[in-house]
């Protein structure tokens, strides 16, 4: 399998277990590599990705880190918007980015809610359901009403002046599904830390568009009389 292949495969297995529904998988742990509390379904989920895709590259997880080596680095996030996962809440899933040269070249992510995936190589960028993969090309929703502000609830700085705007929102919770749904809504804003595990993949999959990314504010729009207004909110 190249890696496309098996990181959809491992993709697959990781939802199977989530299937089974054993609560022990919302179990608290430590706190990962990136900063966060991991659950066990957190580990669970990233020794599947490391058993599918360790022969690829170096692997950069938010759970535990750096495992292994390789010219190419693999960059997962096992489970995006974890916190949705155990209160039940249908937006989680995981996000995965091969980077050489510091260019992010592949990458796929997964609602496991809903059974998205979306997989892009270079500039092909398509998505089906995890269990048919019966791929169709991504487009642009031009009818969209609705942005996504991730993290709303912690905002500091914006919020006020971008509800004064009249900007309509909502803030789901898992910034790399939010992004690589980008194409959907009016905009996506991430205010907050921003790591390499949360936007890898999703911004590969957001080339096309309007991308502002400095310090502690993301901003993505295909739509650039918003991207604009929003520029100079910030």
């Amino acid at each position: 399998m190249n890696f496309i292949q098996s990181a959809i495969k491992a993709n697959q297995k990781i939802l199977e277990l989530i299937k089974k529904g054993n609560p022990d998988l919302k179990k608290q742990l430590n706190i990962g590599a990136g900063g966060d509390i991991s659950r066990v379904v957190d580990i669970e989920a990233e020794k599947i990705f490391v058993h599918y895709l360790e022969k690829f590259g170096q692997i950069i997880s938010e759970e535990s880190g750096i495992t292994g080596n390789g010219k190419d680095k693999i960059i997962i996030d096992p489970i995006d918007g974890s916190e949705n996962f155990i209160s039940g809440l249908p937006y989680f899933g995981s996000s995965v980015a091969r980077k050489r040269d510091k260019e992010v070249f592949e990458s796929v992510v997964v609602n496991f809610a809903t059974g998205d995936l979306f997989v892009k190589q270079n500039n092909d960028f398509k998505r089906a359901d995890i269990n048919r993969l019966e791929f169709s090309e991504i487009t642009m929703n031009n009818y969209a009403t609705i942005g996504i502000y991730e993290r709303a609830y912690a905002s500091s700085k914006f919020i006020y002046k971008i509800n004064e705007e009249g900007f309509k929102y909502r803030s789901p919770g898992a910034l790399a599904l939010s992004l690589a749904n980008a194409h959907n809504f009016t905009f996506v804003i991430f205010e907050g830390n921003i790591r390499e595990y949360d936007v890898a993949a999703g911004l590969h999959m957001c080339s096309d568009m309007d991308i502002f990314l400095k310090d502690d504010i993301l901003i993505v729009s295909k739509e650039k009389d918003i991207f604009k207004k929003l520029i100079t909110i910030v």
